[in-house]
């Protein structure tokens, strides 16, 4: 596949399959973050996405929780 074609991931799918393999759910993200679940909620559904600082700390937060 020609890297021009190559398909990029929505934020919100890539972000509730790694919540499930971290073991997290939206309120424990949130909880991490500071900020609602509803948020949360709006990133997984496309409504919202997070900044990319906050991409960088959510990144951190699913790295640490995977390790565990």
């Amino acid at each position: 596949m020609h890297e021009s074609t190559r398909r990029i991931e929505a934020f919100g799918p890539w972000l509730e399959r790694q919540l499930r393999r971290a073991g997290m759910t939206q309120t424990d993200l949130a909880d991490h973050l500071w900020e609602p679940r509803a948020t949360v909620s709006a990133w997984i559904t496309g409504r919202a996405e997070p900044r990319e600082e906050t991409r960088a700390h959510i990144a951190d937060i699913l790295a640490t929780a995977q390790r565990s």
